[in-house]
């Protein structure tokens, strides 16, 4: 793809850069490269290895997300990670609707975290057997 990168040593994606502000009064710098369906900045070594680190920004706007703030969306680490590698230009939070909307995950008031049902037509959380929000 298009403006696509990969760190040979460690072959981890890498799209556009990153470089935040800093206390010497620098503002920070965004720079996108197309990806998937848009313009934006994906850093998979950030999401798996750095966990403070800004790994994503979609193409919409300058809103920076990190490892937590995935986890935070969903808290499940599995579904985290599946939708930070879905980010391909929207904010995580309208893929996590979509797929809500979709049917591909539900939330579980009881387990307090988003279920993956991969579209099956389940109304009970196979963790906890609490009933879902679809």
């Amino acid at each position: 793809m298009e403006g696509k990168t990969l760190n040979k040593k460690d072959n981890y994606l890498l799209i556009g850069s990153y470089t935040p502000s800093n206390e010497n009064g620098d503002e920070e710098v965004i720079s996108r490269e197309f990806y998937g369906q848009g313009y934006i900045f994906k850093d998979e070594d950030a999401f798996y290895n750095r966990p403070d680190d800004v790994c994503y920004i979609p193409e919409t706007s300058d809103t920076t997300y990190r490892r937590q703030d995935f986890f935070d969306m969903v808290n499940d680490e599995m579904l985290a990670e599946e939708l930070f590698n879905e980010c391909d230009w929207q904010h995580p939070e309208t893929l996590l609707d979509e797929w809500t909307r979709s049917g591909e995950v539900a939330w579980c008031p009881m387990c307090m975290k988003y279920i993956n049902i991969n579209g099956e037509e389940i109304s009970e959380c196979p963790i906890c057997s609490a009933e879902l929000e679809l």
